[in-house]
């Protein structure tokens, strides 16, 4: 692909080229920025070495979405990556493992940024030291994901809907290092049905859906709510095997239990 004076590439540019296999994106060397659905579609790709494209700093939406022939991809030579439109990896059906921390510097995230990657068992996430929100369905339907780490993303204010949606073998989620999140939207766990145990803690904000369809939760505390003045619709819609959930304290420090009783441990009383 003889393209030596290349600086600058529209939307689409290798859109829906279903039956490529190999590419070499060296004439791409000293473009700063692509457009929308850059690679969108090019499914027949297994591997993709990213390393011309390291004067990268701006990608738009659907750079590799539906990508779904990837069995892997290195990141690092996008280093210097400032923004990502929406649908970054959405659909990357075959990979199992993605180490993103190379992206780091990243300050901008558009929607559905690692969503549907269904056979994506573990995901390194970035330590975005400058993002603060983050778009719709961040890893919506990656339905073999077990486990996320969420401190890299403790500067989060805002994130939006279907954070986590269908993460259904998602077994456990530690909510601590959101100790800033203060807008949650909609559906941030909805029909996460494999996850038994959660972390309220840092929660002060609950749109529509949070927990809908949680069908492996059989015990919530949510004490850690204190401060919650509003809960959206469906809030534990759907979670058939709860069985035991702790609501609150009383003024002299005692719980009080909706559900089965069981031995409770005494907390100082509220101030």
């Amino acid at each position: 692909m003889p393209l030596p004076h290349l600086t600058s590439v529209g939307s689409s540019f290798l859109f829906g080229c279903g039956k490529l296999m190999t590419l070499d994106l060296t004439p791409f060397a000293h473009v700063p920025s692509v457009g929308d659905q850059f690679l969108d579609g090019c499914a027949g790709l297994t591997t993709l070495d990213l390393t011309p494209l390291a004067h990268l700093t701006c990608v738009g939406d659907e750079f590799l979405s539906n990508c779904a022939g990837l069995v892997a991809l290195d990141p690092t030579p996008l280093a210097h990556l400032a923004s990502v439109g929406s649908s970054f990896l959405y659909g990357c059906a075959r990979l199992t493992a993605l180490d993103l921390t190379p992206l780091a510097q990243v300050t901008k995230v558009g929607h559905w940024f690692v969503s549907n990657c269904w056979a994506l068992t573990s995901l390194d996430i970035p330590p975005f030291a400058y993002l603060t929100s983050m778009g719709d369905g961040f890893l919506c339907g990656n339905a073999w994901l077990t486990a996320v780490d969420l401190t890299p993303l403790a500067r989060l204010t805002s994130v939006g809907n279907g954070f986590f949606e269908r993460c259904t073998r998602l077994t456990a989620l530690d909510l601590t290092p959101l100790v800033y999140l203060t807008s949650v939207g909609s559906g941030f766990l909805k029909c996460c049905a494999g996850l038994t145990a959660l972390d309220l803690t840092p929660i002060t904000v609950v749109g529509d859906g949070f927990l809908y369809g949680c069908s492996g939760l059989t015990a919530l505390d949510l004490t850690p709510l204190a401060q919650l003045t509003n809960v959206g619709g469906y809030f534990l819609a759907e979670c058939s095997r709860l069985r035991a959930l702790e609501l609150t304290h009383d003024r002299s420090g005692r719980r009080r239990q909706g559900g089965q009783r069981g031995a409770s441990r005494e907390r100082p009383p509220w101030n």
